[in-house]
């Protein structure tokens, strides 16, 4: 048996922990290792080493590998298996432990849900960090794929750093479609053409509201974290971190001017609508009281006119004297409007 087909039968019947979405050891030669159920503690234990291991806490198996490490303080344990959701970043000594947002891969502009924002929760010490989460996380998948593909990290700062680097990306890109969206519907409004985009401005309003409620205190929590790291981050990986925490606030900005921008659009929008349907009431009532005057002797020809004032006492010119009013009235409405310039 050759070494590789060795490698390979040992892969394919290696023990698998369920909900262990992935775990790598990377070592000091700059090798990554995949890691499988049974090699996670040793992992964790091996010097030098700088191991990520992400769980699925649905399924119960990866539920009780936390509850069960070693590695892990009782108070850490407690922490990646609650379901508590608030954004923070907490400070334990010489380690961290942290909830974050995150998107997840369903997540869709045109048809957004709040459920489409997952969180992240993570433990992290200058070895290690073991990351939880109920919901598929895309900056965490994408981390992944990236170590998968052979990027390397040498310490648990430059991976944190990164993972917040890949949140401000995946944001930043967000924010620039909602921008365009905004760009055409407001060229729709200017140039008059304002049917159906009410409905299509609420919902950005809700999606920035609903981004800036989840990843507004992050970049609070960094700046925060920034003026009290721990020993093990390095001078290039916290000035990596404050800038990071900068972009972060700039991105939070942006979404503060959305909501006002889409709330502003609104505005001229319902104010354009009311001034269209002042015009459409104007011509209405217009052409009301132009055809007034043929309904009404419509309505004489087609009803009993017994009784009615000089049909009977003043003979035939009673009709006419009724058709010359309703004429000479007509043509003086015609006239005033024509006199103050609103006809059309």
């Amino acid at each position: 048996m050759t070494l590789s087909n060795k490698s390979l039968l040992e892969t394919r019947f290696r023990p698998t922990l369920h909900g262990l979405i992935c775990g790598f050891a990377m070592q000091p030669d700059q090798s990554i290792q995949t890691l499988g159920g049974d090699e996670l503690r040793s992992a964790l234990d091996r010097p030098g080493t700088v191991v990520w291991l992400h769980f699925n806490v649905r399924v119960g198996q990866s539920r009780d590998w936390i509850a069960r490490c070693d590695h892990l303080s009782e108070a850490a344990r407690r922490f990646l298996l609650e379901h508590d959701d608030r954004k923070r970043i907490e400070q334990t000594g010489e380690t961290l432990l942290g909830v974050i947002s995150d998107v997840r891969h369903d997540f869709d502009l045109d048809d957004f849900d709040p459920e489409h924002i997952a969180s992240l929760r993570f433990y992290m010490d200058a070895s290690c960090v073991i990351s939880t989460r109920l919901q598929p996380c895309s900056t965490a998948d994408q981390l992944r794929t990236e170590i998968k593909q052979g990027h390397y990290f040498d310490s648990t700062a430059k991976l944190l750093v990164h993972l917040f680097d890949s949140q401000v990306t995946r944001l930043g890109e967000t924010i620039e479609r909602v921008r365009v969206m905004l760009d055409d519907i407001e060229d729709e409004v200017l140039a008059g053409r304002v049917r159906g985009q009410h409905a299509q401005l609420g919902s950005i309003r809700r999606l920035a509201v609903r981004l800036n409620h989840h990843f507004g205190p992050e970049h609070r929590m960094l700046q925060r974290l920034c003026r009290r790291l721990p020993n093990w981050f390095g001078e290039v990986d916290t000035a990596a971190l404050q800038d990071v925490a900068e972009e972060f606030r700039e991105l939070v900005d942006d979404l503060t001017e959305t909501q006002e921008r889409a709330k502003l659009l609104q505005e001229e929008l319902a104010a354009r609508l009311a001034e269209q349907t002042n015009s459409n009431l104007y011509i209405l009532s217009v052409f009301t009281a132009v055809l007034l005057p043929p309904s009404l002797i419509a309505g004489i020809f087609g009803m009993n006119v017994m009784g009615v004032p000089g049909v009977q006492d003043g003979g035939d010119m009673a009709f006419w004297w009724v058709m010359l009013g309703m004429g000479a009235i007509s043509g003086l409405i015609l006239l005033l409007l024509a006199y103050w310039r609103r006809l059309f």
